[in-house]
């Protein structure tokens, strides 16, 4: 196969303001992530792609390669995943990491996709480090955690080697690109069943597309009005739910399940350190903001994700979790079997 000729003809569309069909984007990202394309043939790309916003059958392809390409996990198929893209620059406490553990003590498996943070002071990696889960670990050992309880940390630069071919590219050219979008949808575990968080509210509809197209069945994608890539405790969340191959719009609100709203500072945390604390406290029984969003987030979940009728019935088995220590449960087993 002459990759050059071909890739040059992909970019001769991409360039000229035409879509790609589905085939030819798998193309160009097999091309990209098998080393085959030059710097030049891949900032070219990337930056045409990026002036057709968000194409979610682009989108779709990228994440299908990406996925083929990772180291992956087996998993049950009522796995679950809660992801954010990051993003939103409002330096929150560690939302999902927190939801993750309330969820695997509702006795739903979780794997939960992240990285070291690009844009906060603390991302998955760096506030699970600090709470002395090796997140460093061996797969058998990650996949070991999963099955055996329910709970399991998939760090992002070990399962997605083929990445290191635009890692320098990304950096030089400075500004968001597909790859961006990417790494939320290319879960190693291959999950069907997630809540994903977005960066901007354009993302939402893309993002439900992309799902449908790799084969989700349970999906909400929700994007806070006040810029948060989590469901918001502040106001109005916007949603997309793909169930059962359809894509429905709708929002929710905190009062939806009688909480107060708050303030973004409610919710803003610090160095790694700081946030490991504040999950420490939650999970031993603090009442807080951070409370009611992991909450709000871990119902919504658990709706999305088919294991709760409505947004109550999320939240009383959330509590429940909180309450009787289930989460602490498995953030100590997870530590534990982490570093043996």
């Amino acid at each position: 196969m002459n990759y050059d000729f071909d890739f040059k003809n992909i970019l001769k569309i991409v360039t000229d303001g035409k879509e790609l069909s589905y085939q030819l984007s798998k193309s160009a990202f097999e091309i990209i992530m098998s080393g085959k394309a030059t710097d030049a043939q891949i900032s070219s790309f990337l930056t045409a792609i990026k002036m057709q916003d968000h194409n979610p059958t682009v989108i779709a392809a990228g994440a299908e390669i990406l996925r083929d390409k990772c180291s992956k996990i087996k998993s049950k198929e009522n796995t679950i995943d809660v992801v954010g893209t990051g993003g939103d620059n409002l330096g929150t406490l560690n939302i999902s990491t927190a939801v993750s553990f309330v969820l695997a003590g509702t006795n739903i498996p979780v794997a939960k996709h992240g990285n070291y943070s690009a844009t906060s002071k603390s991302g998955a990696a760096n506030v699970l480090k600090s709470l002395s889960v090796n997140i460093e670990c061996e797969l058998d050992i990650v996949e070991r955690c999963l099955d055996e309880i329910g709970i399991c940390f998939l760090l992002a630069p070990k399962h997605h080697i083929a990445m290191k071919y635009v890692g320098k590219i990304r950096q030089e050219m400075g500004i968001r690109t597909i790859f961006n979008l990417l790494g939320p949808l290319s879960n190693p575990a291959l999950v069907k069943k997630q809540l994903l968080g977005v960066y901007d509210k354009s993302l939402i509809l893309p993002f439900a597309k992309s799902l449908k197209t790799l084969g989700s069945t349970h999906a909400w994608i929700v994007h806070g009005s006040d810029g948060l890539d989590e469901v918001t405790i502040t106001g109005e969340t916007y949603c997309a739910e793909l169930k059962n191959g359809e894509i429905k719009e709708f929002s929710i609100n905190p009062s939806d399940i009688d909480l107060p709203t708050a303030k973004i500072s409610d919710i803003v945390g610090g160095e790694p350190k700081d946030n490991a604390k504040e999950i420490i406290e939650l999970f031993n029984g603090k009442k807080s903001k951070f409370r009611d969003v992991v909450i709000l987030n871990s119902a919504s979940a658990l709706v999305a994700t088919g294991n709760a009728i409505n947004l109550q019935e999320g939240a009383l088995k959330s509590i429940e979790s909180l309450d009787k220590g289930k989460a602490m449960e498995k953030l100590e087993m997870l530590i534990e079997m982490t570093n043996l």
